[in-house]
């Protein structure tokens, strides 16, 4: 692992990086005012733009979804990486060359192991791929690959190769420039029963595997027609670079439509992937020789909100189903299940009936639960009685693991309709299950947060503070940070007035990342929309607004000490306790009089 980069070398970095033409990699920009710009944000689905991007800043925030910050949040959101990561990926972009503290000599050897094994592992992908296109004794993988519907551009886009019988085809041209221990590190060489090194990979279509950074990492190994080996397919095993459990095919290319779309396709194949891509529907993984599991809903929930495993079974559906239940509430995604036509995978699919086809179908996919009590019911016989009050028990053994109270009543209600029973009947019996499993009731009462006045007040002031530093310079020395009820705005507050400290807050770009490192991403994309957001008065700013604004934002804050104090009061009893007592009521008596004095008229 390198060490931690030194943070002269980032603030290099973020002052070498210009946002705007950063952000215009990845979409377009129009000019929408003095200094500002804006476009389709990249992390939400959206027709209008609400991407704002302020060149003098150096910030952007999106007024539909909140995401904000400086360069470094852009890239490390939009490509799903480390902050490291970011500032490295923009560092090579600018021509800064990083520093790392704290890294040993035995980081550096395995940092540049690892580096040597990808390097290897992509040099291999190259010469299979040549292999496929030139070599005569391909000709028959060619055939394949053309029967299989892959494009000549496919072959290209997704490097696909052909690795050739001999034993030792790869092990001849890589020799001469890596040591055989470290090709079988990288899982190219293999030993036969004697305990000699040959190639892993022989007679297959070579389809390589990379991980999001883009580096090649396996592969995935398919026998042509006819080959008698017991084993179809063969991947990659497990090693210092490649881990198929977390792991997706086509990830690395698919992930800046996956955020866009908020939507990604789970596919059982590679051939799947690659046929989906061909029409249109660029927002499709598969797994890498092992069953989809939790580390992949973890891996997708950074780009997607909703995931959709299209399978060519339903059996297949329901074992991953099955699978993805026990884990998929950990995550903020939506799963839900997509069983194509019988007898057809979604390769087939898409080159007969074409992407717009496979999009359609795919939005009337099942959400996992209802998939799950779907297998429950079907093919069961609804007349019998004993058979629909087990089927209300399995059904609801399902529903009661699920912790939205809201999806619970829903689903419940579901699975009385389908089975023709009483709702109240299947909710006493819900009522029943969660009582048993120490649940909450479905039937408790919900509170849904909704913003106040102080809560305005506060976010205006910050506002302010960031935007208009001048006029809040006589009231800065004023503010504490109790004043600030809401947590996030506390640390906000915190981390303006620690920045104002050291010579103010015109520079907001590195006022975010000093709020991130503080506080961590929430803080610093608020940063950002403060930054960004115009305030609310009709005009621009004035002293009279600012100070009203203020002395409304000391009102709250001493509104909320005197009902502190209340609650005190409540609790301690005058006849027991006179003297706490006494002391508790002139103290509510002062802050109520401060209040008074200070209400803005």
């Amino acid at each position: 692992m390198a060490g931690r980069i030194r943070p002269d070398d980032v603030e290099a970095v973020r002052e070498r990086s210009d946002i705007v033409q950063v952000i215009s990699g990845y979409l377009q920009l129009k000019k929408a005012g003095r200094d500002s710009l804006t476009g389709l944000c990249p992390f939400h689905a959206e027709k209008t733009p609400s991407l704002s991007v302020s060149p003098s800043k150096q910030v952007y925030y999106c007024f539909g979804c909140g995401e904000g910050g400086n360069v470094f949040n852009f890239v490390r959101k939009v490509e799903s990486l480390t902050f490291a990561e970011a500032v490295e990926l923009l560092a090579k972009q600018v021509g800064v060359v990083l520093r790392y503290e704290g890294q040993t000599t035995a980081g550096r050897r395995a940092e540049g192991k690892r580096h040597a094994i990808h390097q290897a592992i992509d040099q291999a992908a190259q010469l299979y791929h040549r292999t496929l296109l030139e070599a005569t004794g391909a000709a028959e993988a060619r055939r394949y690959v053309a029967s299989r519907g892959i494009t000549p551009e496919s072959v290209e886009r997704f490097v696909i190769g052909y690795a050739p019988g001999a034993s030792d085809f790869l092990l001849k041209h890589l020799a001469r420039t890596y040591s055989p221990e470290l090709l079988l590190e990288a899982g190219l060489l293999g030993r036969d029963p004697s305990g000699a090194t040959r190639d892993q990979f022989r007679a297959r279509v070579m389809f390589p595997v990379h991980d999001l950074s883009g580096n090649a990492v396996g592969f995935g190994g398919r026998l042509l027609p006819g080959d008698r080996s017991p084993a179809k397919y063969m991947n990659s095993a497990d090693g210092p670079v490649y881990h198929k459990s977390t792991l997706l095919y086509n990830l690395n290319r698919a992930k800046g439509e996956v955020t866009r779309a908020g939507r990604v396709f789970v596919v059982e194949g590679y051939t799947d992937v690659i046929a989906l891509d061909q029409a249109g529907v660029p927002n499709a993984v598969a797994t890498c020789g092992t069953a989809f599991g939790e580390d992949h809903v973890r891996q997708l929930s950074r780009f997607a909100e909703r995931v959709v495993l299209a399978f060519d079974s339903d059996e297949a559906g329901a074992r991953a189903g099955e699978r993805a239940f026990q884990f998929h509430q950990r995550y903020p995604v939506q799963l839900s299940v997509l069983v194509l036509p019988e007898g057809q995978d979604p390769a087939d699919f898409a080159t007969a009936s074409g992407g717009e086809a496979f999009i359609e179908l795919a939005d009337r996919a099942v959400p996992l639960v209802g998939y799950m009590l779907d297998r429950i019911l079907r093919g069961k016989d609804l007349g019998n009685i004993e058979q629909r009050a087990q089927l209300v028990r399995e059904g609801l053994a399902i529903v009661a693991e699920l912790d939205d109270p809201v999806a619970r009543e829903e689903y419940a209600r579901q699975l009385a309709g389908r089975l023709g029973e009483s709702e109240n009947a299947v909710m006493l019996e819900l009522e029943r299950v969660l009582a048993g499993q120490g649940a909450p009731s479905p039937t408790a009462e919900r509170a849904r947060r909704v913003r106040g006045p102080d809560e305005e007040v506060e976010g205006e002031v910050l506002k302010l503070l960031v935007q208009a530093p001048t006029l809040c310079s006589r009231w800065i020395a004023k503010l504490h940070s109790e004043q600030f009820g809401k947590p996030t705005y506390r640390k906000a507050f915190e981390a303006i007035i620690e920045a104002s400290s050291d010579g103010g807050v015109e520079d907001v770009a590195a006022l975010v990342s000093r709020a991130h490192d503080r506080s961590g991403d929430q803080v610093a994309r608020l940063v950002a929309g403060l930054a960004v957001e115009r305030p609310k008065s009709e005009s621009e700013p004035t002293e009279d607004y600012v100070e009203q604004l203020f002395l409304r934002l000391e009102e709250f804050s001493l509104k909320r000490k005197a009902d502190s104090i209340r609650r005190e009061l409540e609790r301690v009893n005058p006849l027991k306790a006179p003297h706490e007592y006494e002391q508790l009521f002139q103290q509510l008596i002062e802050v109520e009089g401060a209040r008074r004095r200070i209400r803005p008229t």
